[in-house]
């Protein structure tokens, strides 16, 4: 897993770039959390939460992407990405939403459905 003081750890941790495994650690962690707050909030809000949660998020991803001065493909690759997670993470909490752009999402999205059980539609 990543670590934030390599110099106190032996061997590889203490490299200064990070592996695949560390990385892909990271996302999983990532995941897992945003994935469990989304259901905990889609289980105590109205139906207005998804709408207002991507409009939100499409602020925000715009901002930051535009700070780090990247172009509007990659900002809104980062969008439609945040846009994906947000809608397995509604589908898996047990809520219907807007039809995604891409049937069946990308793999992280397939990863997601997988570990919260199958759909209930």
């Amino acid at each position: 897993m990543l670590v934030t003081d390599r110099d106190c750890q032996s061997g590889g941790a203490r490299f200064a770039v990070p592996t695949l495994g560390e990385i892909e650690g990271k996302l999983l962690v990532s995941e897992a959390i945003a994935i469990a707050c989304l259901r905990e909030l889609f289980a105590h809000s109205d139906d207005t939460a998804v709408p207002s949660l991507k409009r939100r998020i499409r602020r925000l991803l715009e901002t930051r992407c535009h700070a780090e001065k990247l172009c509007h493909d990659d900002t809104e690759a980062a969008v439609e990405y945040a846009f994906q997670l947000v809608e397995a993470a509604a589908e898996a909490a047990g809520r219907k939403t807007a039809v995604s752009s891409k049937p069946g999402g990308c793999e992280t999205i397939r990863r997601l459905r997988a570990m919260h059980g199958p759909s209930r539609s």
